[in-house]
């Protein structure tokens, strides 16, 4: 009866022994899936924030393009406003900046994937085509702007040349305007005549004529005489010379057949014929009035 008792003691401790350790086995299978499932979610992660930055370096790389053609399509010469002018550095700033912030962004995927224990081959070709692209649209960047300050250099150069020519102008405006008005003066002294008409007393006044005797012939022109008391003319504009008198009689010496005195309402008036010929002899007309 005792050794029944035992043997079924027996069997029952084994029982229940063998369960405790199939539940300990059990434990330990679930732990180590749950770590491989943690294990796998954070790969996952991984894997999916390497594509999610990719992508984006993808789309900033797009904008890089389609920024550096409208640059590229607009053409910087020396009528290109300010605005415009400024608007272009400013894109190019940009532009550059988007590059180094994409180049930063490629280096720390290539970081992360040497120290993860995820080995792809794919995403280490993406990441190397993108790191191409990156430098391929800096290179353009580059030829860019060097094209950008050729073209600064030679609008600078025009403009100093332009400066220098419009100088030059100014100078031969200058120069003109001095000519003109030395030829003007010139061609009005040449051209320039004084006439005086007056009774011979006034005349006598300002030693116009002189006379050294009643027996003498008066002289005309000889003496210092006053010659703000004359009328200044253009001997090419004036054609006659109204003398409001009946009487007239020219003293200074001209050409007979250059001039003619006509008479009207009792009044005589000087007609000049020939004014280069009536000027010839003298520049001073003194005509002798009643």
């Amino acid at each position: 009866m005792k050794a029944t008792f035992f043997l079924l003691l027996a069997l029952i401790i084994s029982a229940v022994t063998s369960c405790n350790s199939n539940q300990g086995d059990y434990q330990e299978l679930q732990a180590e899936r749950d770590s491989l499932a943690l294990v796998q979610q954070r790969m996952q992660q991984e894997i999916e924030s390497y594509f999610a930055t990719m992508n984006q370096i993808e789309l900033n790389i797009e904008k890089i393009k389609k920024a550096e053609n409208i640059i590229s399509m607009q053409s910087v010469t020396e009528d290109t406003d300010v605005d415009t002018r400024n608007k272009i550095t400013d894109d190019l700033a940009y532009i550059n900046e988007m590059l180094r912030s994409n180049r930063e962004e490629v280096d720390q995927l290539k970081k992360k994937l040497k120290n993860s224990t995820i080995k792809s081959a794919e995403l280490e070709r993406t990441i190397s085509r993108l790191t191409r692209a990156l430098e391929e649209e800096t290179q353009k960047v580059k030829e860019l702007e060097t094209k950008l300050e050729e073209k600064d250099a030679l609008i600078y150069q025009l403009s100093d040349e332009i400066e220098t020519i419009s100088s030059s102008i100014e100078e031969l405006k200058e120069e003109n305007v001095v000519k003109s008005t030395t030829i003007k003066q010139q061609d009005e002294t040449i051209h320039t005549a004084w006439y005086v008409f007056g009774t011979r007393s006034e005349l006598k006044e300002q030693n116009i004529i002189t006379s050294d005797g009643w027996f003498r012939p008066s002289r005309v022109l000889e003496s210092d005489f006053n010659k703000n008391y004359f009328v200044r003319i253009d001997a090419r504009k004036t054609k006659s010379i109204p003398l409001y008198s009946s009487k007239a009689k020219i003293l200074s010496t001209h050409p007979r057949s250059s001039y003619s005195l006509e008479k009207e309402n009792n009044s005589f008036t000087l007609l000049i014929t020939d004014t280069e010929e009536f000027w010839s002899v003298s520049k001073y007309l003194v005509i002798e009035v009643d």
